[in-house]
């Protein structure tokens, strides 16, 4: 899939969060993008690419879209809802058993499958992204995160994610990151 095909297949996915999304719309896509990127470099030369599959499409489309559906950062859930309804409306329910996973898992500490399952890649990448590449990269290397930033910009992700998190701490300060789990 060329990336104008995999952008397109993102916004299409994002489209009717247009306005929650607002000025982290380009921060958020880009990074969906990123994450997409490091699936197909973590997943070993798997056919077909993480990036052509409806599994990770959706997974990494959705994944934190319920910060700004739910106005929240306690997103899990909602981001497990919308991805339930997307499978649904294009007639792929049996996919639930393994996006709401990859969902439900991505901050997952410590590793959530074997290093080739689906929810484990999708860990790994998103984690990759999150930490600027800096901390594990799972084999990845920093150049090659340095590209993907280059290829796909931050447009302001991180600092949108320090945003949310401080008012987050704020107004809960005694479960600041509840989507993280052990």
């Amino acid at each position: 899939m060329s990336s104008n095909d995999l952008r397109n297949e993102i916004e299409d996915r994002l489209s009717p969060w247009q306005q929650q999304l607002g000025g982290d719309r380009a921060a958020y896509t880009n990074h969906v993008l990123r994450v997409l990127a490091m699936c197909d470099l973590l997943a070993d030369d798997q056919q077909p690419s993480p990036s052509s599959r409806e599994e990770y499409l959706t997974a990494a489309a959705l994944h934190d879209i319920g910060i700004w559906s739910a106005g929240t950062f306690d997103y899990l859930a909602p981001s497990c809802d919308h991805a339930r309804a997307w499978l649904a409306s294009i007639d792929r329910s049996d996919l639930a058993e393994v996006v709401v996973p990859m969902i439900t898992e991505h901050h997952r500490i410590r590793a959530a499958g074997a290093p080739d399952d689906a929810v484990e890649i999708f860990r790994r990448a998103d984690a990759i992204d999150v930490e600027f590449g800096l901390l594990g990269r799972f084999g990845v290397p920093r150049a090659t995160y340095r590209d993907l930033v280059k290829r796909y910009p931050d447009n302001g992700f991180h600092r949108a994610l320090v945003r949310l998190a401080a008012r987050r701490l704020w107004t809960n300060p005694t479960s600041p990151l509840p989507m993280l789990k052990w």
